[in-house]
């Protein structure tokens, strides 16, 4: 069965994102720069402003803003 379309309403939204049982997400500072050029790229082409951030070693933080509505 199909996933229904995803409804982006406009506004802030926290995103939080853990490493299953407590494991590591970034290794290195490399891993963690790599992370933040991919999220760069990513916010250009959805244009999403990403307002702030926090990189820890076993989970991440994410404050972004969508300004479009988009929905079906």
């Amino acid at each position: 069965m199909a996933r229904r379309p995803r409804i982006d309403i406009p506004g802030y939204h926290h995103i939080v994102n853990r490493g299953v049982n407590r494991s590591v997400v970034f290794a290195s500072e490399e891993d963690k720069e790599t992370f933040l050029r991919i999220l760069c790229k990513a916010c250009r082409i959805y244009d999403v402003v990403l307002h702030d951030y926090c990189l820890m070693d076993n989970h991440y933080h994410l404050l972004i803003e969508n300004q479009q509505f988009r929905g079906n």
